[in-house]
């Protein structure tokens, strides 16, 4: 009679286990489209992902380009009389940048949530909608203080854009092929960086004010670009793979299932109390904020001030700091690609970052021991196109997030606090650069020479970290296949003993 309890017992507890797994199939937003016994074939698989590729990613291109744009065109404003004529003074123009970035901090946290439980490509299409619409307001813009209050309004707007493509990134690729996709859409920051330095260089030539000034139109221009990029992200992209026009229905389960070893499933609305506890007390997401703030302190400030250092501290006049400007983004470009190339080929993408950071290293260093004049201008200009390799590791960075945070509770917090690593590091980085130690700024490319220290050993510390979790789940599978069952169970990668991370 014992015998046959226990076992009527774990009948019933086999089937409540099945019934909570069919619940969290239906939460997640895969819902019918899981099919465990699915074999994708390498050609089956290829074939799919040249469909995402035409389909999506240059789609999620114009997003990003369109939030970079506004990035190239402080700068450029800046020595097309711009702080003349909203009568900027002291570190006025710096504040401007960094408004910037106290609205993106404010709205990060808002915005994740957004990101959880609404369709994540409608937050995005309208927060450029918005977005685009103050960029106009911010053309006609000609004192400080509504240029502040438009410049937070904007990175309020901006916020989203990060965090929705990463959320994309992570439903539609697998581990394995993120940082390069996640190279592809960053590397629109340096096409940005080309389109609004040749606006510029246009503009410039239009004297006085007529009946604008140079740098309104300029604003005009990628205002009306940007709302055109809404439109086109509003219609085009979609919520999840299940939703997509050009897909067949045979087609949305293995687009579904082709991302089942990421463990980190599509989209799930609940809130889990106990994956929010984890996020605040994982180590893990502690450095990969602290590793965002590092690297932004840094190229917040060189972003905001290249053109400048270019036109005084390298000796270069407007016209011609606006024209190698254009050479300086295509660069950005390359080493994008070229960081891409490297972390998906060498699988080492911690180790990757520390030799870019290396680069910026020697970089910094020429610029503070040779001295501009008319035979050095030349090879400090190159040593500031090296300095791009600390951007440029930018998209490895996003993939060390968007790979290795599962559970979608867990998710909204992280990346949260790293977006708004992202947004600090920023906001505090054209600080760096105090009036008072213009035109070569020694003070500000020492404390860089600090930030590039702890950015490396933040990164080989989470490498350290990752390895060791690793290590110690591979031992616990004893040999044996890990098969991803948990893969759409919205368990956190810490939950979740067939999550591997990937560094």
């Amino acid at each position: 009679m014992d015998d046959k309890l226990a076992t009527e017992h774990l009948e019933r507890q086999n089937s409540d286990d099945m019934e909570k797994r069919e619940e969290h199939l239906v939460a997640d937003a895969a819902g019918h489209y899981v099919d465990p016994t699915v074999t994708i074939s390498p050609e089956e698989n290829k074939r799919l992902r040249r469909l995402i590729y035409k389909n999506l990613l240059p789609v999620m291109c114009v997003a990003y380009i369109t939030q970079s744009l506004d990035k190239g065109t402080l700068g450029t404003s800046a020595i097309m009389g711009w702080q003349t004529h909203v009568g900027a003074v002291g570190q006025d123009y710096a504040l401007t940048s960094t408004m910037l970035w106290i609205g993106i901090i404010i709205g990060e946290p808002i915005v994740n949530q957004f990101v959880r439980r609404l369709p994540v490509a409608k937050v995005l299409g309208y927060s450029m909608v918005v977005w685009s619409a103050l960029v106009f307001g911010l053309a006609f813009s000609l004192s400080i203080p509504p240029v502040f209050a438009i410049r937070a309004l904007l990175g309020f707007a901006e916020s989203s854009f990060g965090p929705c493509l990463v959320a994309i990134t992570v439903q539609w690729f697998t581990a394995e092929e993120q940082t390069l996709i996640t190279t592809v859409w960053q590397a629109m920051f340096g096409v940005a960086g080309v389109v609004s330095n040749l606006l510029a260089y246009a503009f410039y030539h239009i004297p006085g004010r007529n009946p604008l000034y140079s740098w309104q139109y300029m604003n005009i221009t990628i205002a009306v670009i940007s709302t055109i990029a809404s439109g086109i992200v509003v219609w085009k992209l979609p919520d999840t793979p299940l939703q997509v026009k050009w897909a067949t229905e045979a087609d949305k389960v293995l687009l579904v299932e082709r991302v089942r070893k990421n463990d980190q499933g599509i989209k799930q609305k609940v809130w889990k109390k106990d994956q929010a506890r984890e996020a605040w007390t994982d180590p893990f997401t502690w450095l990969l904020f602290t590793m965002m703030f590092f690297q932004t302190l840094v190229v917040g400030g060189l972003n905001t001030f290249n053109s400048i250092l270019i036109n005084t501290a390298f000796g270069f006049d407007v016209l011609t700091a606006l024209l190698v400007s254009i050479p300086l983004s295509l660069f950005q470009v390359c080493l994008y690609f070229l960081i891409g190339y490297l972390g998906t080929k060498l699988k080492q993408t911690i180790y990757v970052m520390v030799g870019f950071t290396c680069v910026n290293i020697l970089g910094t260093v020429v610029l503070i021991t040779v001295a501009p004049n008319g035979q050095t201008r030349g090879g400090l200009l190159v040593a500031f196109y090296l300095m791009q390799s600390f951007q440029s590791v930018n998209p490895s960075m996003y993939a060390m997030l968007s790979r290795n945070v599962a559970g979608q509770t867990k998710k909204s917090i992280v990346y949260a606090l790293f977006f708004v690593g992202w947004a600090g590091g920023n906001a505090i980085g054209p600080q760096i650069f105090q009036k008072i130690w213009e035109p070569r700024y020694f003070n500000s490319l020492y404390i860089h020479l600090a930030l590039y220290g702890a950015f490396i050993i933040n990164v080989l510390t989470m490498r350290w970290l990752l390895s060791s979790r690793n290590k110690a789940r591979d031992r616990a599978l004893q040999g044996g296949e890990n098969k991803h069952q948990n893969a759409f169970d919205d368990l956190t990668d810490m939950q979740n003993q067939e999550f591997r991370y990937s560094y």
